[in-house]
């Protein structure tokens, strides 16, 4: 019995770990694309909309720090989104269960005029 619980706690555990993995990995692109256009640029709202996308996240970094508006057309930022997924502590899981995406993108010039 006592290696069937093991097998069973570490699917339980390592499912969870790969499932907020995903979660953070679409609420960093998400949110990155929210800020390419312009959106999302004020005192905590990027954290506040990836949180409503994966609520495990505990912190989302705008490098260069949001101003409260967006930086000029052609300006390149990243985000770091890092979430934890620790559950029960049952085994090791990489980074300690801490879960940490980066993504790079560029702010567009969404005010251009369209041929």
């Amino acid at each position: 019995m006592i290696p069937f619980f093991v097998l069973v706690f570490g699917l339980i555990e390592y499912g969870w770990y790969f499932y907020v993995a995903q979660n953070t990995s679409g609420a960093a692109s998400t949110v990155s694309r929210k800020l390419e256009v312009g959106d999302c640029w004020g005192s905590g709202q990027a954290l506040a909309y990836t949180q409503n996308q994966a609520g495990t996240v505990s912190s989302v970094v705008l490098n260069p720090a949001g101003s409260g508006s967006a930086p000029t057309p052609g300006t390149s930022f990243t985000v770091t989104v890092t979430a934890s997924a620790k559950l029960v502590n049952f085994l090791p899981l990489p980074n300690s269960g801490t879960i940490t995406r980066v993504v790079t993108a560029q702010v567009e010039d969404d005010k251009a005029v369209s041929c």
